[in-house]
């Protein structure tokens, strides 16, 4: 994906009217999912009071032990297996924080819910963003 499809995916979903089908959390918000993968996920957060305010959430977690290759099966002793797949896991993880500050950078507000080591990033826009912020959401 490149800025150009995710700027594209946006216009497209914030064209939708606020009350047309979509996922509501509790506070009565539209919520959709403008990318997703094992460990990220951008969200675009929208209410029927104010419909041309957009609110931009990243949510990053923890990648599954298991993402990549759905097994636990090793060619090596599973010691070694487990290791390589937590080094792994730290690269991207260090990847998606460095992610995180660069969207805090441009002005988005972190969080961090620790007991589920979920990091959220989150900015409003009442117009919609320009391209290089489409270029700072891409994710890594």
């Amino acid at each position: 994906m490149n800025a150009q499809e995710l700027m594209k995916k946006y216009k497209e979903m914030t064209a939708k009217p606020v009350n047309s089908p979509s996922q509501d959390n509790e506070s009565g918000e539209s919520v959709s999912t403008l990318y997703q993968s094992s460990s990220l996920r951008i969200l675009l957060v929208r209410t029927s009071e104010e419909p041309e305010s957009v609110s931009v959430e990243v949510e990053v977690w923890l990648p599954s032990f298991n993402s990549e290759n759905g097994s636990n099966e090793t060619p090596n002793s599973n010691g070694d297996f487990e290791n390589e797949r937590l080094g792994v896991i730290l690269g991207q993880m260090i990847s998606h924080l460095s992610y995180l500050l660069k969207l805090h950078k441009s002005g988005f507000l972190l969080d961090v819910i620790k007991h589920d080591c979920l990091w959220t990033a989150s900015k409003s826009f009442s117009k919609p963003p320009t391209r290089m912020m489409f270029e700072h959401l891409l994710p890594p």
